[in-house]
Formats: C-alpha cells, structure tokens, sequence
C-alpha cells in the first residue's frame, strides 16, 4: 500500500475529519475499491455521492451503502434488487433494524420507497435473506403488515417461525389463515408458542391433527384452550407421549380430567398431579390410588394376555365361562362394549377376546389373527366392528392388541375414525381370510 493511499484511507475512515462534497465527488471514481468503500461508508456525505456508489461495480462498495444508516432512501431499492446476495442481506439487516427507530413524521416521509425495498427482500430468493428480514422485524409493532404477512407465509419454517412466534403485528384473523394454509409442521409450532393464544386459534391448532404443535400448544401456560378442546385433546392423548407432561402441567384441568390423564401417563406424572395443591384431598387420594391400582393390572394383564395369543395359551375354563358370560348377556340383549372395557380394564382377556368377536359378528379366529400380528389397522377395524367409538379403539389396540406405541392409530380431531369404511371392511375380510387359510 502507498503512503498516499494509506493517508487517504486514515482520513476517510475518521469521524474527527470532514470530507467535502467537492472532494467526494472527486473519489467516487478512484481507482482503489478500498477507497471508494471507505467513502460509501461514511455518514456524513451527500446522498446524491452514495446513490451514485449504490451502483457501483464492486460489492464490497454496495455492500457499504447498503449498511450505511444514512444512505438515501432512493438507494434502498436499487440495493434491494442487487445482485449479490451479501448486499442484500445487509440491507435487509439495515432496514430491519431501522424501522423500530423511526418516527412517526420519519415512517411517513420513509414510507413508500422503505416498503417497497422491505416487500422486494420478504420475496427475495435467498431464504438468508428472508431469515435476516424476519428474526429484525419480529418484534416491531410498525413493521409493515404486508412484508409481515409475506414472511408469516413463508413456505420455508425458518423464515415464517420468528414472526408467527413473535410478531405483534399479526392478528387472531391472520393466524386463523395461516393455519388454514396448511403450514409446515414447524410453523405451526410456532404458532402455539405465542404469548396468549386466543381460543379460536387453539382450536384450530388441535384440529390440525399437528402433535408437535398441539404439544407445544399444551407447554405454553399462556395459550387459552376452551375445556371442550382440552377434553378433545385427552381423549387423542394416550398415545401421544410427547403431550403427557405438559398436560399434568396444564392450570385448567379440573378433577375429572386429572383423572382421566391419569388412566394413561406414566406414573411418575400421576405422582406430580397428586402433588398439586390446586385438586381437593379425595382427588389427591384418588390419583394415588392410580398407582397402585394400575400396577396390579399391568401384572394382571401380563399374566393372562401371552405374547401370542391363542386358545393353547388362554386357560380353557377361563375361556369356557367367558362364552357361558357373553351367550347370556347377548341372549338378555345386555352385551354391550362396555363390558369389553371393563374386562381390559380387570384383565379379564378371555372375556374380552370372546365379547369382541361376538360384537364384530366375526370368527374368534380373525380377532386371533389381528393380535397375533399385532396389526394396529386390524384392531381399529374389528373394534370400528364392534361398535366401540374410535378412542376406545385406542385402548383397545393398547391393550388387547398389544399394539406398540409409536404405530397406534389415533382418532381424528373430530372423534372419527381416521379410516374409510370400506379400508376397515377390508381389513376384517384380509384377517377373517388369513383365519381361514391359517
């Protein structure tokens, strides 16, 4: 570097000195790109002299002006559709930080040309540059609601994530409509770990059948939830382990859902609900009685329901007074599917596997076929069958089904049968069939 250069630099790059308009001007073509980025870095130049650098060849100038807070708000939108990906995400990082900071006389003397580089960077085709625009602008309550909406839309989750989250500027309505876009996955999540969720959009959280978003939804003590979506929600969660905990957790559950979580979590969470001042002394006895109760039929049913479940391994006169107890109750029309929950619930297999044949009008050799494959669509079908509702279809496959957990099927949100009928005809004619030929 030549001692010139190195004076010119040392000038450009003080605040103590002033550069004159003539003498900028003079630099604006200087052969040195080092100098001409000092210059456009500068705040205390003419606009007109970093418009000009805006469009100079060289991106570390761009990039320059486009950090520069006091570039001209002409260059924002010239910069905005620069080629380089780094003059832009400066930009974006810029403008993101600028907008919290300006007046109200300031917003609308900045308005129109400010927006308009904001919408070009929320569409921009770098998700890089989307990320910057919406992790500085995700808190701004003035930011702009279209560039908002953009980003809130953003088909990649880590560009929409921030502003669903956080974004003060996005409604009920907004969210509503996002939901019903049907986001990723992640979006979604972020969704349900905004402060205060309204009910409406907790609602429509759940209804999204989205697990990790309803188990966010459940973790964020601030999220409003209506009791009938709670009770929905309960009744889907056995198989959800990931909504467990933050269900013992929740504020609004009364005793009756305490109780009802507490026939499906583990019991270190029956313990922590127990715990809990907020339920009256029967309820806390009652929980812990849970415990206990729920360890005896753990063992019970471990005793009477064998890996492979067959007539050779049920013991015939437990199976003999099982067909002597369904006949009659069938012949007094009395069977009915709560005696098939009530025998799970005692471990009483061999009367649960006879009364569930009975009720499905099937041979107790496809009852047998499906627990013997452990076939989660099989048992779904054959209690669909029965006349069970489809939650109770999920005990069913947990128990008598010996389903493993990751692979039972749940109902839908709105309590049906996630399952055409004529899927779950077929599924009771494949294992009647496979009965036949086995």
């Amino acid at each position: 570097m030549t001692e010139a250069k190195a004076q010119l630099l040392r000038l450009l790059g003080s605040t103590e000195s002033t550069i004159g308009y003539e003498q900028a001007r003079d630099l604006l073509d200087h052969s040195d790109r080092e100098v001409r980025a000092a210059l456009a870095a500068r705040t205390d130049v003419e606009p007109e002299i970093l418009f000009y650098l805006a469009q100079d060849p060289d991106t570390d100038v761009r990039r320059a002006v486009a950090a520069n807070p006091m570039a001209p708000q002409k260059a924002t939108t010239v910069l905005a559709e620069d080629s380089a990906d780094d003059v832009r995400a400066d930009l974006a990082q810029r403008l993101g930080n600028l907008i919290p900071d300006l007046s109200a006389d300031d917003m609308d003397k900045a308005w129109r040309t400010t927006q308009q580089a904001l919408s070009l960077l929320a569409r921009d085709q770098m998700p890089r540059i989307r990320r910057i625009l919406s992790d500085t602008l995700k808190l701004v309550p003035t930011a702009p609601r279209d560039v908002i909406l953009a980003l809130a839309n953003d088909q990649d989750a880590s560009v929409a994530a921030p502003v669903l989250q956080f974004s003060p500027v996005l409604s009920d309505e907004d969210l509503l409509a996002v939901i019903a876009s049907s986001p990723l996955s992640a979006s979604l999540t972020a969704i349900s770990k905004r402060e205060g969720v309204a009910y409406a959009v907790s609602d429509a959280i759940f209804h999204t059948g989205d697990s990790s978003a309803v188990a966010a939804l459940l973790g964020n003590k601030s999220a409003q939830i209506r009791e009938e979506t709670l009770d929905a929600i309960i009744a889907t969660a056995p198989p959800q382990k990931s909504w467990h905990e933050p269900l013992v957790r929740r504020n609004e559950i009364g005793s009756a859902a305490a109780l009802r979580i507490a026939s499906f979590v583990a019991d270190h969470l029956i313990e922590e609900l127990a715990s809990r001042a907020d339920f009256p002394p029967e309820t806390t006895a009652r929980l812990r009685d849970v415990v206990h109760s729920k360890l005896k039929k753990d063992q019970s049913t471990e005793r009477m329901l064998p890996p492979d479940f067959d007539s050779e391994t049920l013991d015939p006169d437990a199976v003999a007074l099982a067909h002597q107890q369904v006949n009659t109750l069938s012949e007094q029309n009395l069977l009915m599917p709560e005696h098939v929950m009530t025998a799970l619930d005692d471990g009483n297999m061999p009367f649960a596997f006879v009364a569930m044949a009975h009720l499905a009008g099937v041979d107790q050799a496809a009852i047998r076929a499906a627990v013997n494959s452990r076939s989660a669509k099989g048992m779904q079908a054959l209690s669909w069958k029965a006349g069970f509702s489809a939650q109770d279809a999920v005990h069913i496959q947990m128990t008598l089904g010996r389903v493993p957990p990751d692979e039972i099927i749940t109902p839908r949100p709105d309590g049906a049968y996630d399952a055409t009928e004529s899927e779950m005809t077929w599924q009771i004619e494949l294992f009647s069939e496979e009965a036949k030929t086995g």
